[in-house]
């Protein structure tokens, strides 16, 4: 990984990256706590969750579970027309950090307060975008709202450490190994936050979307 990100890759710096991990964690927390044990992040649970209540005939459950999957797919999706509309300057970037700012804080001051589904189809939306425009962390592959390919790298450089005993191998391992703890932090954080304010806690990512906002924005007027 490259220490020097020009402004072509803004959103590849690590300090981005760490930011965006943390929100990774905390979302995951926030919508398992506070919504029925919805997955925001991670689909493959609620895929997994979805098809068991479809073959045991719960269809209500099973469609509750699928809605966030769909949430997920349209993020994708609108993600990538953004990237493909708006690739000038990275200002695909900015439209996603400002929407999912606006999405969170709506959410925060509980524009949608007592209609769960809508909430976690929303956050869904959100991980989905930062996986869509988010994929690399100073020239690595990485992901910001899950922890699986993350641990795969880091255990792949490891080895490369290992077996080569080269500087840049150790480096990289080291920032997987920042990014994995970030994430857990995230999710404690999450907690924590959650069971003093609730829905409200939410509010600390919106702050985040745009101060990450922000940064880029200088970064790139440079």
């Amino acid at each position: 990984m490259e220490n020097n990100i020009d402004h072509k890759h803004i959103e590849e710096a690590l300090i981005i990256t760490l930011f965006l991990t943390f929100i990774g964690g905390f979302l995951d927390a926030y919508t398992y706590i506070l919504y029925d044990k919805i997955f925001a992040n991670t689909q493959t649970g609620n895929i997994i969750l979805f098809t068991i209540n479809l073959v045991d005939g719960n269809f209500k459950e099973a469609f509750y579970r699928f809605l966030p999957i769909l949430a997920f797919c349209i993020g994708i999706f609108i993600a990538q027309y953004f990237i493909y509309k708006f690739d000038k300057r990275k200002l695909y970037v900015k439209i996603i950090l400002f929407l999912n700012s606006v999405i969170t804080l709506f959410i925060g001051i509980g524009f949608f307060k007592n209609h769960y589904i809508v909430i976690t189809c929303l956050i869904s939306f959100i991980c989905s975008t930062l996986i869509a425009v988010f994929k690399k962390a100073e020239g690595h592959v990485f992901a910001p709202v899950m922890c699986t390919g993350n641990l795969r790298s880091f255990m792949e450089f490891l080895f490369s450490y290992v077996i080569h005993k080269e500087e840049k191998y150790k480096k990289v391992c080291f920032k997987y190994l920042n990014i994995i703890l970030t994430f857990c932090f995230g999710v404690a954080f999450g907690i924590i936050s959650v069971n003093y304010l609730r829905n409200y806690a939410i509010l600390i990512c919106s702050f985040i979307f745009i101060g990450i906002y922000i940064f880029i924005h200088k970064k790139i007027r440079k």
